[in-house]
This record gives structure tokens, sequence and C-alpha cells, in this order.
């Protein structure tokens, strides 16, 4: 399953966990949702994206060579 990584996220979603962030970190948080949305993303994958592990560097260089967006989530996935 492509979301496998993303289960435990939900609240995520719902922002519950926002209070707990520290703000500095929740600062990249933001501009690496920005990020991926720059890049295509919707929205919600955006937030997910930003707030995982995924290398931004890759999405860039995927999204550059025209990988389309569901196809480059499955691969930062």
């Amino acid at each position: 399953m492509p979301f496998g990584r993303f289960l435990s996220m939900t609240s995520i979603l719902t922002g519950e966990q926002l209070d707990a962030i520290d703000p500095e970190d929740h600062a990249v948080q933001v501009w690496r949702r920005e990020q991926f949305g720059r890049l295509g993303f919707d929205t919600v994958i955006s937030r997910l994206l930003a707030e995982s592990p995924a290398d931004l560097g890759l999405a860039r260089r995927l999204r550059r060579a025209g990988c389309p967006v569901a196809t480059a989530f499955r691969i930062l996935a």
C-alpha cells in the first residue's frame, strides 16, 4: 500500500499536534508544505509530505523530469 508510511499521521490532517511543535520546526514544515504545493501536490498531500521524511530535492527532480504528481507521490511515500 503506497500510503503505509502515512497511516499514523492522521492527526496531521486535523492539526491536533500543532501546539506541541517547536515554532522553528513548524516554520520549516510550513515552508516544506509550500514547496511541495508549488510542485503540484494538493494541499493534503503537500502537508503529509512536508511533515514526513520525504526528500524535497527528489520531489523537485522528479517533477522537473516530467514525472506525474501521483507517480512522484508513490515514489516519495
